[in-house]
């Protein structure tokens, strides 16, 4: 038994089996010639070529089958926002922090840290169809907040953030250190139907599963290499079946153009975020792209 009073999984299925094994033998002992009240007595004639099934056998396997939890519905599956579809902006750190070297996130970078490599949450951000410009935003916000928004971030209000949610921000989305949470939240998140928490597991989610992916490791194997964007968007289709869905934005750094993001639309629908290409919508949506035919792929110094 553990500290707090439950009982260890393997000794709850113990005990489910125990439980079905008793059953059947109490079937057994009261179904020889007659029916257990409660129960469908079946007749098969001796001559019938299908073997018989005992109902003690079917009830044991319901039984047992009852013992298999469910897995809960992840915190985001009941977002209620009205919107059409999600942009998922993802930054290449080492990009950004070439042109915002102040921030305190780009302060402390160094080559061996997680966003060195890999791509990093910048947000996540309802959208409706049509909308290019993402104006889609500050639903249901005062103009206060709106105006704190263009401000200092870290004067907002505080979200309700679990402390392991905000452990893997720090990780996941650098820029926290510059309280990025709360413009994300305050102009996007808000938009999406669901808490604040909820959102930020989402958004951390989606930024774990894609850091795993081939197209991550390739960009990073490029690092200090220029590419044109053709072979990008081809090493994105061949992971994910399709480009449609990718945007990539680059900043002139030195007058040299460089990916400092990729967008990528995603279905309004997400369940389990573990596969990216399952996550696209059936129709065609490109978000606006500014990279030219080739361009860096930059690392930090």
């Amino acid at each position: 038994m553990h500290k707090n009073g439950t009982l260890p999984i393997k000794q709850i299925g113990g005990a489910l089996f125990i439980a079905a094994m008793l059953i059947l033998s109490f079937f057994n002992r009261n179904t020889e010639g007659e029916a257990v009240e409660g129960t469908t007595a079946v007749v098969i004639s001796e001559s019938a070529a299908a073997p018989t099934v005992p109902a003690t056998a079917v009830i044991a396997t319901a039984v047992i089958a009852t013992a298999i939890p469910t897995p809960p519905a992840p915190l985001w599956a009941d977002a209620d926002g009205e919107f059409d579809y999600y942009v998922l902006a993802l930054s290449w750190q080492p990009a950004f922090c070439e042109t915002e070297s102040r921030k305190p996130e780009c302060a402390s970078q160094t080559d061996a840290d997680f966003d060195a490599t890999h791509f990093v949450l910048h947000g996540l951000w309802p959208n409706r169809a049509n909308d290019s410009s993402h104006s889609f935003a500050y639903c249901e916000q005062s103009d206060e907040i709106i105006a704190q928004d263009h401000g200092d971030w870290c004067a907002m209000p505080d979200l309700s953030l679990s402390e392991t949610i905000m452990d893997d921000l720090h990780l996941y989305m650098p820029g926290s250190a510059s309280c990025l949470q709360n413009h994300e939240w305050y102009k996007h998140g808000v938009c999406a139907g669901m808490s604040d928490d909820a959102y930020f597991t989402l958004t951390n989610a989606l930024a774990a599963s894609f850091s795993q992916t081939a197209f991550n490791q390739w960009i990073a194997d490029n690092i200090g290499q220029e590419l044109s964007r053709r072979d990008v968007l081809n090493a994105f289709a061949d992971e994910f079946g399709s480009d449609t869905y990718l945007s990539l934005r680059c900043t002139d750094i030195d007058s040299v153009s460089t990916l400092s993001e990729i967008r990528l639309v995603l279905k309004r629908e997400l369940g389990d975020v573990s596969d990216y290409s399952t996550l696209f919508p059936t129709e065609s949506v490109r978000p606006n792209g500014t990279c030219p035919t080739r361009f860096m792929i930059d690392g930090v110094d």
